[in-house]
């Protein structure tokens, strides 16, 4: 999931640098963040026990 954001943010990142349209800009990072949620929907909503026990 990091990879995903952090690969996301840099593709904005180089876009903004490139002088293209602002309009790229946002839909790429609109694109991460609605993939960022729907991972972190998914994470927690499985079934992985994530609790501690010692």
């Amino acid at each position: 999931m990091d990879t995903l954001i952090f690969g996301g943010l840099l593709a904005a990142l180089v876009v903004l640098f490139q002088d293209r349209p602002r309009r790229t800009v946002l839909a790429i990072w609109w694109v991460v963040l609605g993939a960022t949620l729907a991972l972190l929907s998914h994470h927690i909503t499985s079934s992985l026990g994530l609790g501690l026990s010692y």
